[in-house]
Order: C-alpha cells, then sequence, then structure tokens
C-alpha cells in the first residue's frame, strides 16, 4: 500500500497499526549497517495477483527492490511475515539466508524468526535487516559503517543463471505448487513438500487446547506432517519454514460477511508435528474465536504456509542455448483438512467457552475531504478497524526506467476488422496517509467506547469479495455506465490486475485516454460488496498520474549543515519537479529539509538531473540520518507518447495484419515499345512481386491480379500510417528478353507494374 503524497510514503501489511515514519524507523536495528542490501529476500506467493508476473510486475511479499533508489510506491503485501511465527526443523536453514527461532525465544547469537519482528538476511551480503512495520523509505539509506556514511552503493540487478550455478533445489515451474517434485541443480537428488494437517487426539477430537502462560491465554494448536502428492522412496524432504494461519467469516451488522485472517505469531516444529501458538490478548477474542471453531456458518480454516528457496525458471535463454534460472524465496500455501474445522460443543466447554454466536462487526463513517470513508470494527479486538484504499493507480513497474505496468499485445490478423488488442495493466492501491490519521481520535474514541485503551491499529479489509467495474467504448462508441469485469483479479492490498481484449478502434479510443484524452472512458471502480452497501474505490488509469515515483535523489555528500544530493528523472517523460518537500529521518525524528537549487518553471528530461543542496531547518547529528523522503505529489508529468508506446507494445509475438493488394495494367503497357524495350517486340507479361507478400502475372488477357502482403500491427494500433509497400515488376518481352525493374515504395493499395527494357544478356542479348 502507498500514500497519495510521493515520496511521504509507506507500505505496511494487514497487521500494522503504526504508521508514523519516524516512530518506526528505531525498529530497525540493522538498519545502519545495510549498504547495497535488497528486501527482495521474503517469501511470495506465486501469482498472488494472476497476470502480474506477465507484465513483470514484482508480487512477492516485501520485494522493494534497491533499499533507497527503487522503494516509491512498491506494496509488502497482505501476508507480511513480520506478523508470523515461523518454525523449522531442518539444521541446515541458514542456508535460506534466515536463522530460526524457537517458541518466541532467540537462540544464542541468532535472532529468532519465532519473534515480531523477524530477521531477513540479503543472500549475498549475510547482514542483518529487520523489517517490522513495513515502511518505505524513498530514498538513501545511510551506513555508519560505509567508506562514507553518506554514500549509497546499490546492487546490481538480478539476473538469470545457469541451473547449475544455483545452489538450493529447481523448481519444474516458475510458479510452483506444493505438490511438485523439485530436484537439486545436479538432478541427482529429487524432493517433495510436505504438508501438514491439524492432528486429532484418539478420543477423536482435534488438538486444540488453551493455555494459560504469564497471565495470558494462549490458543495452540498441533498439526502433523503428511506426505507430499509427489513424495516416494528415494525422494527427500525439501527445506521449509512455516507459518500457520487462521481464517473465519465474520457477520456485518449491517449485512453480508468479512473473512477475518490471524496468524499464529509462534510457531514451532518438533519431529513431524507443527505447534502453532497465538496469545489471546483480549477476553472477546477468547469467545470469538471459540463461536466459530464451534459454528459451521463461521467456515473456519487453517492455513499452512511453506516457505522454500528454490530456483525458477525466468523464461530467459542463456548464450549456451539453456533456459536461465533464479533464486525465489516463495511461500507455498495450503489448507489443513478437515476444512470448515467444527469443534464439539463438548470441546468449546473445555476450553472455556461459553454458547453464544460471533459477534458482527461493526461500521464507523468519517468525513474526509468531502468524502465519507468506512471503517469496520473487531468486535473481538476493539481496537483494530479495517478500512478500503483511497484510489487504485496505474502503476509504474521497479528497475531501470520505471516503465508503466501496462502492455498491448495484438494478434496477427486476416483483415484491420479482425486485429484484436489485448491491453494488460497493473493498478496498485494508495492511501492518503492524512486520512487516516485525522480518522485515528475518532476510532480511538469507539475503542474506548468498548472498554479497549490500545492504541489503535488500522488494517485493510481482507477479503470483501471485491469486482472490478470499467467503462469501455464499444463499436467506436463511448460506453454509458460501468460493466462489470469478472476476470480481474483484485487484492485490496497487492492491487488489480486485469487484461481486456479490445477491437482495433475501441483500443485506439482507451489508448488515447490513458493520456487523459477522455473523462469518461477507463474511468472505474473497485466494488467492495460488505456490509450490505457496496463501497467503491475509483480506479484511475493515466500515464500522467501513476503509482511510483518517477524522481530519484541520490545523496552524495553531507555534513551537519546541509545535505548534497543529485535529483534526476528517472522516466521516459518530462516531469517538472515542482518545489517538493523533503525531510530526514534522524534517529526518530523528521527534520525538514528545504531544498536549493530547483526553479519553478524546471523541466527534467528523461535522464537528465539536477544537483541540489537540501539544509535542515535544524543542524543533523553527528552520525547522519538513516534516510531522505522526498514528497512527489506536486510533480508533472508529461507523457511522451513514443517513449510509453515503446515500452508498453509487446513486439515478442510480431503481429502482422494480411492486407489484399491490387496489381492492375492498361492494355497501352502491352503493345509495342515506347522508349522501352526493342523495336518491334512487344510485352508477354509482367510479374509483379510484393515484399512480404505474393506474386501477380498480368497478360494482356489478364489485366488485373490480387495478392496479399503481411505488414506490421503496431501502427495501426496508435493511429500511425502503415510503412509503405515495396514491390518491382519483371517485364517479359515476347522477343525473350526480361527486364527487372527496381524496388518500388508507394502508400497506394492499387500497383500499376513498371515496363523495363530487358536487360542485356553476357552474350549481349536478352533471354528468359
Amino acid at each position: 500500500m502507498t500514500t497519495d503524497i510521493g515520496g511521504v510514503s509507506f507500505a505496511f501489511n494487514a497487521g500494522d497499526g503504526d504508521l508514523d515514519l519516524a516512530g518506526m524507523l528505531p525498529e530497525l536495528p540493522g538498519l545502519d549497517r545495510i549498504r547495497g542490501a535488497r528486501i527482495g529476500d521474503l517469501f511470495q506467493a506465486p501469482d498472488r495477483v494472476a497476470g502480474a508476473d506477465r507484465l513483470g510486475v514484482g508480487v512477492s511479499l516485501g520485494e522493494l527492490d534497491q533499499v533507497g533508489t527503487d522503494l516509491g510506491h512498491q506494496d509488502l503485501g497482505r501476508l507480511g511475515l513480520g506478523r508470523l511465527g515461523v518454525g523449522t526443523d531442518e539444521p541446515g536453514i541458514d542456508e535460506l539466508g534466515l536463522h530460526p527461532g524457537v517458541d518466541g525465544r532467540e537462540p544464542p547469537d541468532k535472532p529468532g524468526l519465532a519473534t515480531d519482528p523477524p530477521i531477513f538476511v540479503d543472500p549475498n551480503r549475510r547482514l542483518p535487516f529487520v523489517w517490522r512495520d513495513p515502511i518505505i523509505i524513498d530514498r538513501s539509506l545511510l551506513g555508519e559503517d560505509s567508506p562514507d556514511p553518506w554514500t549509497w552503493v546499490p546492487t546490481p540487478p538480478r539476473n538469470s543463471v545457469q541451473r547449475g550455478d544455483l545452489d538450493v533445489p529447481v523448481a519444474p515451474s516458475a510458479s510452483p505448487t506444493d505438490g511438485d517434485l523439485f530436484e537439486s541443480p545436479d538432478g541427482d537428488t529429487r524432493y517433495a513438500l510436505p504438508r501438514y494437517s491439524l492432528a486429532f487426539e484418539t478420543t477423536g477430537d482435534p488438538r486444540i487446547s488453551i493455555v494459560e502462560r504469564d497471565g495470558t491465554a494462549i490458543l495452540v494448536m498441533a498439526f502433523a506432517e503428511t506426505p507430499s502428492p509427489a513424495a516416494a522412496p528415494g525422494v527427500a524432504k525439501l527445506p521449509h519454514l512455516v507459518t500457520v494461519s487462521l481464517k473465519y467469516r465474520v457477520p456485518v451488522i449491517t449485512g453480508g460477511t468479512v473473512v477475518l485472517d490471524l496468524p499464529f505469531p509462534s510457531v514451532r516444529i518438533d519431529g513431524t508435528t507443527v505447534v502453532a501458538e497465538m496469545p489471546l490478548t483480549t477476553p472477546g477474542l477468547r469467545q470469538q474465536l471459540l463461536a466459530a471453531l464451534s459454528s459451521l456458518e463461521a467456515g473456519v480454516s487453517l492455513v499452512v504456509g511453506r516457505a522454500v528457496t528454490v530456483g525458477v525458471p525466468t523464461g530467459e535463454t542463456m548464450e549456451d542455448g539453456r533456459p536461465g534460472y533464479r533464486k525465489e524465496r516463495l511461500l507455498l500455501e495450503w489448507t489443513a483438512p478437515p476444512a470448515p474445522l467444527v469443534i464439539s460443543e463438548a470441546h468449546r466447554n473445555r476450553l472455556g467457552g461459553v454458547a453464544g454466536g460471533i459477534q458482527p462487526m461493526g461500521r464507523t463513517r468519517i468525513t474526509f475531504d468531502g468524502r465519507s470513508h468506512s471503517y469496520w470494527q473487531d468486535p473481538a479486538r476493539p481496537e483494530r478497524f479495517y478500512f478500503l484504499p483511497d484510489r487504485f493507480l496505474l502503476a509504474r513497474l521497479p528497475g531501470a526506467g520505471r516503465p508503466p505496468a501496462l502492455k498491448a499485445r495484438a494478434t496477427s490478423a486476416a483483415s484491420v476488422d479482425d486485429v484484436r488488442v489485448t491491453l494488460e495493466f497493473y493498478a496498485q492501491p494508495v492511501l492518503v496517509r492524512e486520512r487516516l490519521e485525522a480518522a485515528r481520535p475518532v476510532l480511538q474514541e469507539e475503542a474506548r467506547a468498548r472498554g479497549v485503551d490500545a492504541p489503535v491499529r488500522l488494517e485493510v479489509l481482507p477479503d470483501p469479495q471485491p469486482s472490478l467495474r470499467l467503462a469501455l467504448p464499444r463499436g467506436g462508441a463511448p460506453s454509458t455506465g460501468l460493466v462489470e469485469r469478472p476476470e480481474a483479479e483484485i487484492d485490496l492490498e497487492l492491487g488489480v490486475t486485469h487484461a481486456e481484449t479490445l477491437a482495433l478502434e475501441d483500443f485506439r479510443l482507451v489508448y488515447d485516454a490513458l493520456f487523459g484524452a477522455s473523462l469518461s472512458l477507463l474511468r472505474g471502480e473497485v466494488r467492495v460488496g460488505v456490509g450490505g452497501a457496496p463501497e467503491d474505490v475509483p480506479l484511475e488509469l493515466r500515464f500522467d498520474r501513476t503509482a511510483g515515483d518517477v524522481l530519484t535523489l541520490t545523496v552524495t555528500a553531507a555534513s551537519a549543515a546541509h545535505i548534497e544530493a543529485r535529483l534526476t528523472n528517472a522516466i521516459e517523460s518530462r516531469v517538472r519537479p515542482g518545489n517538493p518537500a523533503a525531510l530526514a529521518v534522524c534517529a526518530g525524528r523528521q527534520i525538514p529539509l528545504r531544498i536549493e537549487g530547483l526553479a519553478d518553471d524546471l523541466v527534467l528530461s528523461p535522464g537528465e538531473g539536477l544537483d541540489v543542496r537540501l539544509v535542515p531547518r535544524t543542524p543533523l547529528p553527528e552520525t547522519g540520518a538513516q534516510g531522505v523522503v522526498l514528497d512527489q505529489s506536486e510533480v508533472v508529468v508529461d507523457p511522451d507518447r513514443d517513449a510509453i508506446w515503446a515500452l508498453v507494445f509487446d513486439r515478442t509475438a510480431q503481429p502482422q495484419l494480411v492486407r489484399e493488394v491490387s496489381v492492375e495494367a492498361v492494355p497501352a503497357l502491352f503493345a509495342g515499345p515506347q522508349g522501352a524495350g526493342p523495336q518491334g517486340d512487344r510485352v508477354a507479361a509482367f510479374v509483379v512481386t510484393v515484399e512480404r507478400g505474393g506474386t501477380v502475372r498480368l497478360t494482356e488477357d489478364v489485366l488485373t491480379g490480387v495478392t496479399t502482403v503481411r505488414v506490421p500491427v503496431g501502427p495501426l494500433l496508435t493511429g500511425a500510417p502503415p510503412p509503405p509497400l515495396r514491390y518491382r515488376t519483371e517485364t517479359w518481352w515476347q522477343s525473350g528478353g526480361i527486364g527487372v525493374s527496381d524496388w518500388r515504395e508507394t502508400e497506394a493499395t492499387i500497383l500499376l507494374p513498371v515496363r523495363t527494357a530487358p536487360s542485356p544478356s553476357p552474350q549481349g542479348g536478352g533471354g528468359r
């Protein structure tokens, strides 16, 4: 999730509550030791947003690309491992770049993964990095033990490698499942990923208990390892970590239901048994979960995630013709049977439950900036409120050039009317931080009214069954209303991915709308049907208003009095920086910075940079700053049509249009020479050859002919004129000579043969 104010942005999980930027930085003890590290090492769920991989969208959990250079507007994803306990029984698990903890305790000299937050290690640098309530620091992270504490050294982009260069098991596809068979890089060893099912007592009851520990009730569930479908003699167990979460359906007072996802913060493995523990911090949570566990309507399910580090094929071909691979950390989830989980009334009573149903969620509406926003309150944890994003914007991808997350793919066609174009986009959720901060006091009072003084925690509304509605043209005319697109893949925290296939005329209208040519086309909304009345989140698809930073700010030198930096246009189009605000984050404080050297009318071309000076309102500490944050809300983008088209049009398929071309001659062309050909000779035939097309033969008896030519579809999509036709003519004379014309270009679709005198043969005569 990202804010709507450019560089002053943050990402958060469903478990994050503290949205204060400076307040979270002290939770990053390894921050001063990171230089050139990536935070792309969390575990990602394959195809979390289906189709996003085709756009090149990183949907990994925590895939933020380079710290300090490509952090703007990247989403950490819904399942932040900062909320999860992680268990492992593999002694060699350090090869995953992670250090396991046991039962929430840290082993000697190793940070514990079972705690919150977990520790993630860059596989190249082996330096610890903590990412708790994840934020986005949009610019340089500055480390004390760098040669120059104010110098940022980025890591190179990850490229494909040979399979033999991998040091982890290899997956059979880029989106493996837990039923696949994995192999060692050399193919000598095969691996299968075990599953875990809820364990049962001999009495038939599931192994679910509630124990008291230090005055706190703890929900404990035990799971038994079960074989993978790929398990077989001689197949080893794939090293993995384990996470567990509980999902159940909660009614809403105004109607409908919402599925809540509660992660177990402590998970440990004892042999072939997994034990997951969840503190029941409020009496209401205990009764709510017990009511859900004894209700069929609640649909309780237990999701077991297995985090693995494997090599996956990238789709690239190496120089020797072999496929390329890269190392990925994936979270493969499986719903443990039985599902739904229902315990008996006697079991509920033994756990301290009482008769009664699940408490419904309430809704509070708060107005901000002229628009009413809904906040849903968790009945079991009254300090938790759920909300929706403010809008969805077309995303920009991380990496060089930060291209728009949009692709246009055309198919070959037999005629212009048959041309079809698939437009695929990824839109990212955007949040106005001030809106949440303004709502916090009101929500705090709502929590106190329920007897809770704990600070309010804000989370994105989970599982509200959203749908995408779009205004699209049909037959070259704008739509009169919004039409639901059921094929869209939507995650309110990750974003929206959708592919729409359009006729050529409709595509041209839509593509023009991306540049702001229409206020009625491409308008849309993500409709969330929760609580009886639907809530609509606007969707905007425009190249001049995207989610993702367009400027980079690279610190080059600094002192307590000022920071020297380079401000650079990182995208393909011209930008007008305006007068952006900036701040330095220093030891939990935010120090405003005044930017010197920017003219109000400054325009930066793609790749162009400008040296600026950032002057703090108060002197910076001697230890420097953890980050420099740039507000890009006022940056204006002037979309470059040609540059953007070069980025978004998919040329890999090389689509072609088959055009019909006519060739016509007049009888006079066959008569005796009137400047071309020997005296008394006549033309027997014209043979016209069209480049990338066929051949037509004309005689005095056949004066017209038709052939086809293949032309690129690309120019047609944007309304550009098609490339000219190239053809040449062979003139066959009755005397046996043949004249061959030069290649000729024309934009016409009716070709006229070019009569050419026969070429002299080496013996001085013509012939054919």
